[in-house]
């Protein structure tokens, strides 16, 4: 006798439930994902005991006659595709014909459907995968699957589950992504005769968020969108000072369908780059368009993975959509949450406070400034009484503000580090681009006071700020150092006495592997017999007295992550040196060296975050504090 035979279809079908069926949040997609292709606008989703002991999935889709009805909960059977090309444009969300047979094989399944409106429906009782029952009964058009007591003749799969709470969990989570998916569909959770939410099904994405996330993750999304000759991409992003532990919050849904994709992820979070902490992970809704004939679907039993014929590009249009919506917005963290502004008058006892700039008188004051780049030889009381010129100009300080002395009689330079000459002299050409662009993103402030010599207090028109000082002189150091890096033309230091750095034989593999890239920045380096490197010569910008302690933590990192891109590297470099470079906390700051701060801190890309994507700013909003002091109620 043969040791090959065909395997029963009973067997088969409950074979087949384990890649589809693991739990009762997989039930729920598959029935969800069927009302959905069949048309349904409302949907509704009702469980007990976290689906173990009772599921109902009701729609008002399009139904199903008596003989489709039957032939559905065989294998296979299906009204997605009738030929072997329909799998390659497929548009709807199930297609293998296996969720209803798999379903019914591990639980006790009834199916009541009607295909119009006359209310003349077909009930269906099966069991164990067969077929018990049949017989009229009435519905409205549409469709309920119930299905009970899952994995009751399968029990070594029931002991698996785990408690109620985490399965309801999990439904939740399946029953979001598809809401998310169908944003103009409207979709119910009932657990337990509690709903636990209800989508309005009113086609607005950012409704769907706050039915599911709350109203505070809603007011922090940020639209996106692009489009090329072959995608068309649209969305909501968080803004970088709301994030989660995890990328589970990340939905990247692709013509409807929810979809995993590490691929699309990471260009996601390479869009925000260092506008976010290590370790953590925006929330966000991507939606993607494109040609069904560019997408496969047919990978997995759960449709969750895809294969993409262009990844490259759509990956970069996703990360460019991003960063354009990120650079579009003031991403100043609120000291007290999202409040709502209210326009409330001044009591009489408030005066108004008015901080708008003298633009012509300010622009002057610039212009003469920039002299200092030019001209090195500059003398330093010149140079101050512009500096205090420019604060006065700027801004008309209230009276409790006490007045600043004058740096001329004082003779003290500042001790801020210039940095490399302010990266750059202001191209005052430009000078209507760069009103608008601080207008729209950067706030105009004007420092008053330090805190414990590590946070500078600042006021402009619509409250004040509290700046974390090294995180600010850290991101300008930051953009210099990257941008130098990427240079073409650099000027070098030679040292008169070259500096030695003395590796462990791992170490000085690695720096071996490192020395073109390092040398292509501009850092002479060469191997001195054994373990030990010289350093003939670095970069005119290399932060001084911190050469062979920064080189040491680019080949501890490089240690710690392998071998790395050239881009990776030189991102993660620029971070050290300005960590190094940058002034601490307890410094003490003249009021001119903070002004040099924030003018510095303006002109950069991203003035918002520190490199690790720490907040620079945190802002208390005017209606904020006259809350707090009970002004307003």
């Amino acid at each position: 006798m043969g040791k090959i035979r065909v395997l029963d279809e009973q067997l088969a079908n409950q074979i087949a439930a384990g890649e589809v069926v693991e739990r009762p949040a997989s039930i729920v997609k598959e029935l969800v994902e069927n009302a959905i292709d069949a048309k349904a606008d409302k949907i509704t989703v009702q469980l007990e005991e976290g689906g173990i002991s009772y599921i109902r999935v009701s729609d008002n889709g399009s139904g199903m006659e008596r003989e489709d009805a039957v032939i559905a909960f065989e294998r296979h059977a299906t009204s997605k595709i009738q030929r072997e090309r329909d799998l390659f444009q497929i548009q709807t969300l199930g297609f293998r014909g296996e969720a209803l047979p798999s379903i019914a094989s591990v639980a006790k399944v009834e199916l009541k459907t009607a295909e119009d409106a006359s209310e003349l429906a077909t009930l269906l009782t099966i069991e164990g995968g067969q077929l018990l029952h049949t017989e009229d009964t009435s519905r409205s058009r549409g469709t309920d699957v119930v299905v009970r007591d899952l994995f009751y003749n399968t029990p070594a799969r029931l002991k698996y589950l785990k408690t109620v709470n985490t399965e309801v969990s999990q439904v939740a989570d399946v029953m979001g992504r598809l809401a998310l998916s169908c944003p103009d569909l409207s979709f119910t959770l009932i657990h337990n005769g509690k709903e636990l939410f209800r989508t309005p099904g009113d086609g607005k994405l950012l409704h769907v968020i706050h039915a599911i996330y709350g109203k505070q993750v809603a007011s922090q999304m940020m639209q996106v969108g692009g489009e090329d000759g072959d995608f068309q991409l649209s969305g909501l992003i968080s803004k970088p000072e709301l994030t989660r532990s995890n990328r589970s919050y990340l939905s990247i849904i692709l013509n409807g369908r929810y979809v995993r994709s590490i691929s699309i992820s990471q260009s996601i979070l390479r869009a925000y780059g260092t506008l976010l902490p290590n370790g953590r992970y925006p929330i966000g809704v991507i939606q993607m368009r494109m040609d069904p004939k560019l997408v496969d679907v047919n990978v997995h039993p759960t449709k969750l993975e895809v294969r993409l014929s262009k990844e490259r590009e759509l990956c970069q249009l996703i990360e460019q959509s991003v960063q354009s919506a990120l650079h579009k917005q003031r991403l100043v963290p609120q000291a007290m949450g999202a409040a709502t502004i209210k326009s409330v008058a001044p009591k009489p006892e408030q005066s108004e406070l008015s901080f708008t700039p003298a633009r012509s008188n300010e622009w002057e004051v610039q212009e003469r400034a920039s002299l200092w780049h030019d001209n090195p030889q500059t003398k330093v009381e010149e140079k101050k009484v512009i500096e205090r010129q420019l604060v006065q100009e700027k801004f008309s300080p209230p009276p409790y503000v006490n007045p600043i002395p004058d740096p001329v009689e004082e003779k003290i330079e500042p001790e801020l580090p210039d940095i490399v000459e302010q990266a750059e002299s202001r191209n005052l050409n430009t000078i209507d681009e760069s009103i608008e662009a601080t207008n729209s993103r950067f706030p105009l402030l004007l420092p008053l006071a330090q805190v414990h010599g590590t946070y500078i207090v600042a006021q402009s028109d619509d409250g004040f700020y509290l700046v974390d000082q090294h995180a600010a002189h850290e991101r300008v150091y930051y953009e210099v150092f990257y941008h130098r890096m990427g240079e073409k033309n650099r000027t070098q230091q030679s040292l008169l006495i070259p500096l030695t750095i003395e590796c462990t034989i791992p170490e000085a593999k690695i720096l071996e592997n490192y020395l073109e890239e390092l040398q292509d920045w501009g850092l002479d380096l060469e191997p001195f017999g054994g373990n030990t490197f010289m350093i003939r010569a670095y970069p005119s910008w290399f932060p001084k007295e911190n050469e062979v302690d920064l080189i040491h933590e680019i080949i501890l990192y490089l240690k710690d992550h392998g071998k790395v891109d050239v881009a990776v590297l030189r991102d993660a470099s620029a971070k050290m040196m300005s960590c190094k470079a940058a002034i601490k906390a307890n410094r003490h700051l003249r009021h001119e060296e903070m002004e040099s701060l924030f003018h510095q801190l303006s002109e950069c890309e991203n003035p918002f975050t520190c490199p690790h994507g720490r907040p620079i700013f945190v802002h208390f909003t005017t209606y904020e504090l006259e809350k707090m002091f009970k002004r307003v109620m």
